[in-house]
């Protein structure tokens, strides 16, 4: 099975598994054809990976993802991991709401078997009136989990950093 046939759904698949997005990311998104770009493109139908490498450039709809490169790798035919690295790879989405939401890390890998998605390397997370930063944020779909290391730096003592806004309350 080509892995550009798989492309869009992998593609799919990681941007909906992001923590933060997962009850307001724009549903239309999902509808729209997956558009990618790159200055290199590898394919290896015997070890099942799809390599992207050079300004790739990944958009659905609001969604977009700037990255240095991209790996897709099949196992046993069916999807096993993405992994993105970038200086840094980016994401961002606007909300059901029309609200930017942006995301970047130096490496981010998701495991279609465990359902995790691990961000590493100076990792942050914005939306309107939450930011959140860390060395390494990993997420798992299935038991709805999150979890962060601080970053690995004597500036904030490894510290992960969270800063919310106060919202009002609505009844």
């Amino acid at each position: 099975m080509p892995l550009l046939s798989v492309l869009p759904r992998a593609l799919c698949i990681l941007v909906l598994t992001l923590p933060w997005q997962i009850s307001s990311a724009n549903p239309a998104d999902q509808k729209k054809a997956i558009n990618v770009k790159a200055d290199t493109s590898v394919f290896d139908e015997r070890a099942g990976t799809q390599e992207l490498a050079g300004n790739v450039e990944i958009t659905q709809g609001s969604m977009s993802i700037s990255a240095d490169s991209i790996k897709i790798e099949l196992k046993n035919g069916a999807l096993f991991r993405i992994t993105g690295t970038g200086s840094p790879i980016r994401f961002q989405q606007l909300s059901e709401k029309n609200e930017l939401m942006r995301g970047q890390s130096e490496e981010i890998v998701y495991n279609t078997q465990t359902s995790d998605i691990t961000f590493r390397g100076d990792a942050r997370f914005e939306r309107p009136g939450q930011e959140f930063t860390g060395h390494s944020i990993e997420y798992n779909m299935n038991a709805l989990t999150f979890k962060a290391e601080g970053r690995k730096n004597n500036s904030d003592n490894g510290r992960v950093s969270i800063v919310l806004q106060p919202g009002e309350i609505k009844q």
